[in-house]
């Protein structure tokens, strides 16, 4: 009997190798299989996609006796597949009988107001709380259900990686505890973020999360500052780099350098940056959006893949603002000169000399 009739979808690649798909419990997986050229399949090399691989690797021995005891490829094939569909159906029924009891007992303890959503066997969870201001914060937890005295799997949306301490004896109340404490440890620093986002338009990111500890801030036209802020102390001094044409952002470095000494660590992040800077930044509630967003000569878009432009040619009756890979792509095409990192070329737009640091996959 061919091997076509236990597994229709295995085709020969060539003549010592088979690939395609079998069917295991009515679902398909990819395998491969390619036989030494003796065709001795004890020395046969089986391949298969991760949702396979990990059911059945503890079955590796007995699946390389089968090999070994196999009289042709089909009946190997026969028992390999018997193999999995064992395997599958035993996986299946521990997850079914799952005791979702201690679980749910973790959950009483902890209270369930604190559950924002639940999947049907408890093993995934979302934990919710709420700040000092409101605002609400979310802990999803993956559950190992073959073990519940291993430690849960946890993401969180904060600005440093927050290490679980876990031991056998804890639970869900234990975690959330420690969820608990680090967000009121950032409550300055998200006070400091909320007075800059709700007073300045932001350009990047464009939809701020819980973990981002940066804004990238228009000044005016084509003129924006991009701060990184420490989120333990976020009325110190953060990193700042200033955008734009040379020629539009010089007077801004030079206050910015001079003026660093009136930094004041009593004042907020906002009141600091315009003072160092000595000016008053665009507001939303006086100027729109329109007058500061800045689109790339070359795409014509503002955000590219999260991207604003913020290469911007030197000329100053041009001062076209470009994001740095439609800039790149540009000259590449052109075969423009490349010296070290930068490729240098020409203003799409008026011809200046212009440059761009050489992007990297």
């Amino acid at each position: 009997m061919s091997h076509i009739a236990v597994c229709p979808l295995l085709i020969p690649v060539s003549d010592n190798q088979f690939s395609g798909f079998i069917n295991v419990l009515g679902s398909s997986y990819r395998v491969s299989i390619t036989i030494p050229t003796d065709g001795n399949l004890q020395d046969a090399l089986l391949e298969c996609e991760w949702r396979l691989h990990n059911q059945i690797r503890r079955k590796a021995g007995a699946i390389m006796q089968k090999l070994k005891d196999a009289v042709d490829m089909t009946s190997f094939l026969r028992d390999f597949i018997l193999i999995c569909e064992t395997t599958l159906k035993s996986s299946v029924e521990q997850s079914k009988w799952f005791d979702t009891g201690p679980i749910l007992q973790q959950i009483q303890e902890l209270g369930w107001d604190r559950i924002q959503n639940v999947n049907s066997d408890l093993s995934q969870l979302q934990l919710t709380t709420i700040d000092d201001c409101g605002r609400q914060h979310i802990m999803a937890v993956s559950i190992n259900k073959q073990d519940l005295a291993s430690q849960p799997v946890c993401s969180v949306d904060l600005p440093e990686k927050l290490d679980f301490h876990w031991s056998g004896k804890s639970g869900l109340k234990h975690l959330y505890q420690q969820f608990e404490a680090a967000v009121s440890s950032y409550q300055h620093f998200w006070n400091m973020l909320k007075e800059i986002d709700d007073n300045c338009w932001i350009l990047e990111p464009e939809h701020p999360t819980f973990s981002a500890n940066h804004r990238r801030i228009a000044l005016g036209p084509n003129i924006s500052i991009h701060v990184v802020i420490n989120c333990r102390q976020p009325n110190t001094l953060p990193e700042c780099r200033l955008l734009g044409a040379d020629s539009a952002v010089a007077d801004l470095r030079e206050k910015l350098n001079i003026n660093l000494h009136r930094w004041d660590v009593d004042r907020s992040l906002l009141k600091n940056l315009e003072e160092v800077l000595d000016i008053d930044f665009p507001s939303p509630t006086s100027t729109s959006k329109e007058e500061l967003s800045i689109s790339c000569g070359i795409c014509y878009c503002n955000l590219l893949d999260e991207e604003v432009p913020d290469v911007v040619c030197e000329e100053k009756r041009c001062g076209q603002p470009f994001h740095r890979t439609c800039l790149y792509e540009w000259l590449r095409s052109l075969s423009s000169r490349q010296s070290f990192n930068t490729m240098f070329g020409e203003c799409p737009l008026c011809s200046h000399p212009i440059r761009v640091k050489v992007i990297t996959s």
